[in-house]
C-alpha cells in the first residue's frame, strides 16, 4: 500500500481527526489540519499539477519550500500524480540547489509562494 493510499484511507475513517500540527515556535499557537483539510489541499495540487504539466516523461516533481503546515498537502498531492517528490532546501546554498535540480533533470518545480514573494521570516 502506497502512503497516499494510507492517508485516504485513514482520512475516510478519521476525516474530522486532527492529520498534521505545525508548530512555527514564534510564540503563537500550533496550526492543525484535519485528514479532511490535507486530502482536500493533496487533491486541489494534484488536480492543478496534472492540468497544467506534462507527466508522459516526467517523474520528479521539485518542492522548494521550508517546512509548514503545508508540507504534507504537498508531498501528498505530488504523490498523488503520480510522481517523486525532490525537496530543494531555500536555504541550501544556490550553486548547491542548481547542481541538485540538474542531477536530478526537474522539468517542474512548485515553489512556496512566500518564497517568490520574499516575505519568508
Amino acid at each position: 500500500m502506497t502512503l497516499q493510499e494510507l492517508v485516504h484511507q485513514a482520512a475516510s475513517i478519521y476525516s474530522d481527526k486532527i492529520a498534521v500540527c505545525f508548530d512555527e515556535c514564534n510564540n503563537q499557537p500550533p496550526v492543525y489540519y484535519t485528514y479532511k483539510t490535507v486530502v482536500n489541499a493533496a487533491s486541489e495540487l494534484s488536480n492543478f499539477l496534472l492540468l497544467h504539466c506534462d507527466f508522459q516523461e516526467i517523474q520528479e516533481v521539485g518542492l522548494y519550500c521550508h517546512p509548514g503546515i503545508n508540507l504534507p498537502s504537498w508531498i501528498l498531492g505530488i504523490l498523488q500524480v503520480p510522481a517523486a517528490y525532490a525537496p530543494i532546501d531555500p536555504d541550501s546554498p544556490p550553486a548547491l540547489s542548481t547542481h541538485f535540480m540538474k542531477k536530478c533533470n526537474l522539468s517542474y518545480i512548485l515553489v512556496e509562494k512566500q518564497q517568490i514573494n520574499g516575505t519568508y521570516l
